[in-house]
């Protein structure tokens, strides 16, 4: 029980909203429409709602008042000239009023109750098997209660499923009505309706019956009814027409002059029906009217005139875009087919990335490029089917799935329908939204997609779907298989250069008003920030700093401190502070035991220097630098391969068992793996043990086996382009590789030695400009052997 409150106190003659129904309501008398306007304007809407004892009674005094009723929240839905006013409640709680008092209106102190059920489980069985019984044994109980119990859940409220029952009884006296009202426990509250039928059926007096029947049924839903047909039939003859009426007037015009479906059209003239058979005020017309103004709305017909001009879509995509060459040909490539067929059946195209990387500004160019219309919806942590299929519009606030939705809002049957972060949905007890995307997705199915709420078949057939991901991995197997895979990599740093030259600068100065010639980027300025201010894939964070340049010099333009500013990296340095991160740097001077790795990350490619020393011991190894299980494995396989062949590299055999040999990957902290340091580990070991410096300015990357094959690694672009930028002369990638350096921009393999390697002792022959002897299948030393060894010595 909460503590003590003051509200407007609101007194209906007899209308009862119990707690989680909503009412319309027709407010006449002076002191209820104050009372009204008073919740609105000072209370945020909340109201306390008590029914009159007597309901004929115009000006009841505050003795005449039920000290009970609801915790409420009001809003006006229309204010009449002659001063009534249209209102829609919704109820929140019981309450127990007390203090009335009356001045231009009534208000009143509350105590909200809530019920307290000492086992929900057991008390929700008692209360369905009751209503069950009811329902087969009471004539008079509603039918709409068989369909409740079928749409609830294990979870369902007691006290809603009882109250249901109560709102749907219209024949029932104020004094039962307020019985059922103040009594709190679920179980009570069942029991006074199933005597309250019992006493009607048991009845010997069939006039005292009748008469009862008659009394119930003259109540001020009945006579609001009565009064709303006649003015409605008054409006007709005169011809003038509003508000409701009206809308339901355009309604079916719009059904007569319109090609909807004939079996749209022929549902909804049902429900229209069906809505004005009943009293606005009640709950049902409330649901009917909503069904209605979303069939109406929904595109079942619109279509927007496509674009059928290539040159046009590709110079769209060139527009918005820079690079993504491969990704561009795929668009265009389907545009062409789509064009050719005039069918959009096939996988979905679905573009995956890192974030930052244009996977939504591209789907919005795709659109653009076929002149359709773009919706987006956002899938990340959906966990509920009827997210996607709708709920049953017998819920309380039920509405459509986020497909028709979309639909609704594109306004048109054939948009480009962005089905943003796919990898991100999840499922639990509510269901599994990805079995209900198979049916969105798949050619087969979407010409006929099932929304719960609308009830009709939609076809989807026609919308060309896209969808965005991180990780391939996360997308559900089954939705995976009817996709079409279009992966967009990390940007490298050129292109980032001209991304911020030629589309973000523009873009930024655009939004903040800023003439190109009074905020000058260099492109060293722009380098600046991309090296030492951001390390992502894509380029958001580039824009953000690129923005916070320019605020900057406008506070400065706007203080008369300067007109024009030219960005270079020391004003970069200047206006942003400190550099956030450095980048890894290549040795000065060859170095014995240290050997230049590349390295592939989210974030783009770096260098990795990779650090071999030896001292006495008992022929272990130690690994340092956070190294992963695939790292590890590499570093034992290329120490392994070096003891194997220690005759081949001249190195002594005793160097092995007398010394431990310490491998170390700097920064410590940052985690590294993968399968592409082999080649590099086991350099670095050579150099150590036979004390040959490495030249400061080679690079390689490519796994070794035991047999001393170079096997391919990823990344290629990527780890060039930071061996370039890190300024080393000469990199050794694998041969296999080769068929990738096509992917190196033009410029990086201008001014970089790329030499593909097949066998490690062509990685020995470049390194150390020397050649080795054949390689031997001899196998590691061990321990225990030299120990032998020695002492047969």
């Amino acid at each position: 029980m909460n503590s003590t409150n003051k509200l407007p106190l609101l007194v209906t003659r007899g209308s009862y909203v119990y707690p989680t129904f909503e009412q319309v309501l027709e407010i006449g008398r002076d002191k209820t429409t104050l009372a009204v306007k008073e919740a609105v304007k000072n209370h945020d809407g909340h109201i306390l709602i008590v029914s009159q004892k007597k309901p004929l009674e115009d000006d009841p005094e505050i003795s005449e008042l039920f000290n009970f009723g609801v915790l409420a929240k009001v809003n006006i839905k229309k204010e009449w000239k002659d001063g009534t006013l249209t209102v829609n409640i919704k109820s929140l709680s019981r309450a127990e009023i007390s203090n009335i008092e009356l001045s231009d209106f009534y208000s009143a102190e509350y105590k909200e109750k809530t019920s307290v059920v000492e086992d929900d489980k057991k008390s929700l069985e008692k209360i369905i098997t009751h209503i069950k019984a009811m329902i087969s044994s009471q004539e008079e109980f509603p039918a709409e209660m068989e369909d409740i119990l079928k749409d609830a859940g294990s979870n369902v409220d007691p006290n809603y499923l009882v109250d249901s029952a109560a709102h749907l009884m219209p024949f029932m006296s104020i004094e039962k009505k307020q019985a059922i009202l103040e009594e709190i426990d679920p179980i009570k509250r069942i029991a006074i309706i199933n005597d309250f039928l019992d006493e009607k059926r048991q009845s010997a007096d069939i006039e005292t019956s009748i008469s009862k029947k008659i009394k119930s049924r003259v109540d001020e839903q009945q006579r609001e009814f009565y009064l709303r047909e006649k003015l409605k039939a008054i409006k007709d003859e005169l011809g003038d027409m509003d508000g409701e009426g009206d809308d339901i007037k355009k309604y079916k015009t719009r059904l007569e002059n319109e090609p909807f479906p004939e079996n749209i059209k022929k549902r909804i003239m049902q429900e229209i029906d069906r809505y004005e058979a009943l009293p606005s005020s009640s709950s049902e017309a409330n649901i009917i009217r909503t069904y209605i103004d979303w069939m109406m709305q929904t595109p079942w017909w619109q279509k927007s005139e496509e674009k059928t001009d290539l040159k046009y879509a590709k110079d769209v995509l060139d527009k918005h875009h820079y690079g993504l060459e491969k990704v561009k040909e795929r668009i265009i490539e389907y545009l062409a087919v789509k064009q050719n067929t005039n069918k959009v059946k096939g996988q979905i195209i679905t573009l995956v990335g890192p974030p930052g990387v244009g996977k939504t500004s591209l789907a919005k160019s795709i659109s653009e490029a076929m002149g359709r219309d773009f919706v987006k919806v956002a899938l990340g942590g959906i966990k509920d089917e009827s997210e996607i299929r709708g709920h049953r519009k017998t819920y309380i606030g039920a509405m459509p799935g986020r497909i028709i939705q979309g639909m609704k809002k594109a306004g048109v049957k054939n948009p480009v329908f962005l089905l943003d972060e796919i990898d991100k949905m999840a499922s639990d007890y509510r269901g599994d939204p990805a079995s209900a995307m198979l049916e969105v997705l798949d050619p087969e199915q979407n010409s006929k997609f099932s929304d719960h709420y609308l009830e009709e078949e939609y076809d989807l057939s026609d919308v060309v779907f896209i969808a965005t991901a991180n990780y391939p991995d996360n997308i559900p197997e089954a939705l995976y298989d009817r996709m079409e895979i279009i992966e967009l990599s990390s940007y490298t740093e050129i292109e980032k250069q001209k991304i911020a030259t030629e589309y973000l600068v523009p873009k930024v100065l655009e939004d903040h008003a800023v003439s190109k010639e009074a905020l000058i980027f260099t492109s060293e300025g722009i380098s600046e920030i991309i090296k030492h201010y951001t390390r992502e894939a894509g380029v958001r964070q580039l824009e953000r700093w690129i923005a916070s340049i320019t605020r900057k010099f406008v506070v400065k333009m706007l203080n008369k401190e300067l007109e024009t500013l030219t960005v270079t990296p020391e004003v970069v340095n200047e206006l942003l502070k400190k550099r956030i991160f450095e980048h890894t740097e290549k040795e000065k001077q060859p170095q014995v035991g240290v050997v230049t790795g590349l390295a592939y990350t989210q974030f783009g490619g770096d260098i990795l220097p990779i650090e071999v020393n030896h001292f006495p011991g008992k022929g272990g190894l130690v690994l340092t630098g956070k190294l992963g299980d695939v790292m590890k494995e590499s570093a034992t396989i290329a120490y392994d391969f070096v003891k194997s062949n220690y005759k081949s590299f001249n190195i002594p055999k005793e160097v092995f068992s007398e010394n431990d040999i310490h491998i170390h990957v700097p920064e410590g902290a940052v985690p590294k793996d993968g399968p592409s340091a082999g080649i590099a580990l086991t350099t670095a070991i050579v150099s150590a043990l036979t004390n040959k410096p490495v030249p400061k300015d080679i690079g390689m990357t490519g796994e070794v086996t035991l047999r001393g094959l170079v096997f391919p690694i990823g990344g290629l672009r990527e780890k060039s382009i930071s061996a370039h930028r890190s300024g080393l002369k000469k990199i050794l990638i694998p041969f296999k590789n080769t068929k990738d350096i096509d992917d190196i921009p033009e410029e990086v393999r201008n001014e970089l030695e790329i030499v593909p390697v097949e066998k490690y002792e062509q990685v020995f022959e470049q390194v150390f400009s020397e050649k080795v002897k054949e390689f031997t299948t001899e196998l590691p030393i061990s321990t225990s052997e030299s120990k032998t060894e020695e002492a047969s010595h």
